[in-house]
């Protein structure tokens, strides 16, 4: 009979890591495939043809619309699986106790990036000439969106991964190297306009906010701190606003 139990509990082990793979894995090809199947239908909304040249001309015309597929194809699927599977916010880092250490740690990073990129042209204002209320609702909705759920992304993969390595108690962990590797290469292909030197800073950015993460398992630092220094916040918000 133990050993009976015993197999029982190693095969819902296995269960239970094979699904998490599953989820992993379909959260990064979401990020992709959601982004685009977001996009065309913007694009079919708008009356802008199937056109690669036409739709890329829509999102240079008005970046903005992008944050609807940032929502749905990145932050939102693994926010519907966590509300769904009712997951502790906790192990995300959502919650009171580490907040101050966080913060401490995650805001003098923030301040600095912020400012070399402004000082030195890392940061581009341009007005979107939208009138109210759409200027507010694109300037929450891109701030929402680039800012604290793409932070959320991140750190989901970050702990959903380390629960396949059962590396959760790990702080350099191979859920965060993964995590941080794949999100800054995305780049290349969600960002192809930035070039390299944006995947190197992405990482760069990434890994030691990953590691406030790890060290105070709070995430309201990190979120907080990537949605002042990423630059298509602050591109949004004064795009839209001004």
């Amino acid at each position: 009979m133990k050993n009976d139990g015993f197999r029982m509990r190693s095969s819902g082990l296995k269960h239970f890591y094979r699904r998490q793979a599953v989820l992993v894995i379909l959260v990064w090809i979401w990020m992709f495939l959601g982004s685009i199947l977001v996009i065309l239908l913007t694009a079919y909304i708008k009356g802008v043809s199937v056109n690669f040249d036409r739709i890329v001309d829509m999102l240079n015309k008005e970046p903005y619309l992008a944050s609807y597929a940032e929502v749905v194809g990145v932050g939102g699927l693994p926010l519907a699986i966590t509300l769904f599977r009712r997951d502790n916010l906790q192990i995300y880092g959502l919650q009171r106790k580490g907040t101050i250490s966080s913060m401490l740690l995650s805001i003098p990073l923030a301040i600095v990036i912020f400012v070399l990129r402004f000082f030195y042209g890392g940061l581009s204002i341009s007005s979107f000439n939208l009138q109210f209320p759409y200027n507010i609702w694109y300037a929450t909705l891109g701030a929402f969106a680039y800012g604290p759920l793409e932070s959320f992304f991140v750190i989901w993969l970050i702990v959903n991964t380390d629960s396949i390595f059962k590396s959760l108690r790990e702080k350099f962990s191979p859920g965060l190297l993964i995590t941080v590797v794949v999100f800054s290469l995305s780049h290349i292909i969600l960002s192809p306009q930035a070039g390299i030197a944006n995947v190197i800073r992405v990482a760069i950015e990434w890994l030691i906010l990953s590691l406030i993460f790890e060290y105070t398992k709070n995430s309201i630092g990190p979120m907080f701190a990537w949605t002042l220094i990423n630059g298509q916040v602050f591109y949004l918000v004064t795009g839209c606003l001004t």
